[in-house]
């Protein structure tokens, strides 16, 4: 029983460093286009908001084990002088395996006008990462006694006091063109290549990550018909990013009715096969300037394919770009009104 116990450790932590490699192009934010700036941070200029938000995830690994996902982000314009800082945390825990790791990241974008309604944002982005597990929670083969069923507590593998921590610096670029009536976006992410091995003899280079990003939005009640709120939309996106060996495809479709919010999203991965992992439903409530939303991403799995666990997500954001509370109750997402 003791092994069977523990073996189950070893399963939920191979499963996470397999997901790490293969879905951390995305860092665990399932609503990529309300969070945008996870897959291109040119998003923390947009439009010049001032901006800040929380969010909260769970997912559930397999039947003994979940991760906790927290994330908070600000983003703040400086008009005057054409540009804006961006600042997020990410901080994840597994737990019952130990592992933990924390991502943060500080952009600077650069805004650009084209003309009356089109405008550029180039950024560049510094990143710390850190990650650390207990070793404890590890088996080594010496430790395993298949004749009596027991471990021993300690292990002698000169691999074992190695596991432990990794820090890295991590660098990044993106850019962001978009109107009031589209977006498109590139980010490139990982440019230095960090190292992430907890082994060093055997170092794990993060491959760079090419991501390419685009959004429509549709005024769904032009003529102000009354089965209808007044102002009501509906904003398509969609992404694409490569990441090493593994391609990740997400769309989503956001119906904005006036204050509420319902959405969907799909996302789909290639890495020995291609195939659907997960489908995403979402309910939204705007409150003045604060945004309040809540989704749930319901897995498939393809013999085959990349791991998808089940999500719950909540999270909410505040908008404090004064100068915009006039408009607030017109709920489009795509707008240049900020922008000086």
């Amino acid at each position: 029983m003791r092994i069977k116990k523990r073996t189950y450790k070893i399963i939920a932590i191979t499963f996470i460093l397999m997901g790490g490699l293969l879905h951390a192009q995305e860092e665990y934010i399932v609503n990529h286009s309300k969070f945008m700036q996870k897959t291109n941070p040119s998003y923390f200029g947009f439009n010049s908001l001032n901006k800040t938000g929380v969010l909260y995830n769970q997912m559930k690994l397999n039947e003994f084990d979940k991760m906790d996902n927290k994330y908070v982000f600000g983003a703040l314009s400086f008009n005057n002088l054409d540009f804006s800082l961006g600042v997020d945390v990410n901080s994840f825990k597994i737990q019952n395996t130990g592992l933990t790791i924390n991502l943060a990241n500080l952009s600077y974008v650069y805004k650009l006008q084209f003309d009356n309604d089109l405008f550029f944002l180039p950024a560049v982005t510094i990143g710390f990462g850190s990650s650390s597990v207990n070793p404890g929670n590890l088996i080594f083969e010496d430790q395993l006694d298949t004749a009596t069923g027991f471990i021993n507590s300690e292990s002698i593998d000169p691999l074992a006091p190695i596991i432990s921590n990794v820090n890295y610096l991590d660098l990044g670029a993106s850019f962001i063109l978009h109107s009031e009536q589209f977006m498109a976006g590139l980010s490139l992410k990982h440019l230095n290549r960090p190292n992430t091995s907890y082994n060093k003899e055997v170092p794990f280079e993060k491959p760079i990550q090419i991501s390419v990003q685009g959004a429509y939005e549709f005024d769904l009640n032009p003529y102000e018909r009354r089965f209808l709120p007044r102002y009501s939309y509906l904003y398509a996106y969609g992404s694409f990013t490569k990441f090493g060996d593994s391609v990740l495809i997400y769309l989503s479709q956001d119906f904005q009715l006036g204050e509420f919010s319902i959405g969907l999203s799909q996302q789909a991965s290639s890495l020995n096969t291609f195939a659907l992992n997960n489908v995403g439903v979402s309910i939204g409530l705007a409150v003045e300037n604060f945004d309040f939303g809540i989704l749930y991403n319901f897995p498939f799995q393809s013999p085959g394919a990349v791991f998808s666990p089940s999500i719950f997500e909540l999270f909410v954001t505040f908008d404090f770009s004064i100068y915009r509370r006039n408009r607030r109750g017109q709920y489009n997402r795509l707008q240049t009104d900020n922008y000086d």
